[in-house]
C-alpha cells in the first residue's frame, strides 16, 4: 500500500525537524546558557536592590509566577519582556545576557566608559572630564607611592 500525501507530509515534516534539531542542538545548548544567564542576572539585580518578585512582577506588569519561572531558567522571556525588565532596572538590555566576568572586566568596562562618552553632550562631558582626571590622578599618585 502506497503513502497517501498526508503520510508523505508528516514523514517530510519528521525528517526535516530531526535534521533541524540535530544541527541546531549546539544552539541550543547555547540558548539554555543564555537562559542560565539571563536567570542569574535578573535575580541577582533584583537581590541587589532588595526588590521581590512580586516587586518586579509589579514593575513589568507580569504575573509574580511568570518572574518566578523566569528566574528558575523554565520560562525564557520574551524579548520585550527582557527589555522591559532591563528598562525598570535602569541599565542596557544586553547587559541582562552578560555573565558576571565579563561585567567585571576592565575591557568592558573601559568600553563602556568610552560609549557613555560617545554618546554624551558637550555639556556632560565638562561635568565628567574634571571627575576623570581626578580618578587619573590619584591612580597616578598611587603607582608613585607602590613603586617607592
Amino acid at each position: 500500500m502506497g503513502m497517501t500525501n498526508r503520510h508523505y507530509n508528516m514523514t517530510l515534516f519528521l525528517f526535516t525537524l530531526t535534521i533541524y534539531l540535530f544541527t541546531m542542538k549546539g544552539n541550543l545548548m547555547r540558548i539554555m546558557s543564555d537562559s542560565s544567564i539571563l536567570a542569574n542576572r535578573i535575580r541577582t539585580i533584583r537581590n541587589s536592590r532588595a526588590w521581590t518578585q512580586n516587586r518586579l512582577a509589579e514593575e513589568i506588569s507580569v504575573h509574580p509566577t511568570y518572574v518566578s519561572r523566569i528566574e528558575s531558567c523554565k520560562k525564557l522571556p520574551t524579548f520585550y519582556i527582557i527589555s522591559r525588565i532591563a528598562e525598570v532596572f535602569g541599565i542596557e538590555t544586553y547587559e541582562l545576557l552578560l555573565d558576571d566576568k565579563k561585567l567585571d572586566s576592565p575591557d568592558y568596562k573601559k568600553k563602556k566608559i568610552i560609549n557613555i562618552l560617545r554618546e554624551s553632550s558637550p555639556a556632560n562631558i565638562n561635568i565628567y572630564f574634571p571627575l576623570i582626571s581626578a580618578l587619573d590622578k590619584d591612580r597616578k599618585k598611587k603607582k608613585r607611592k607602590n613603586k617607592i
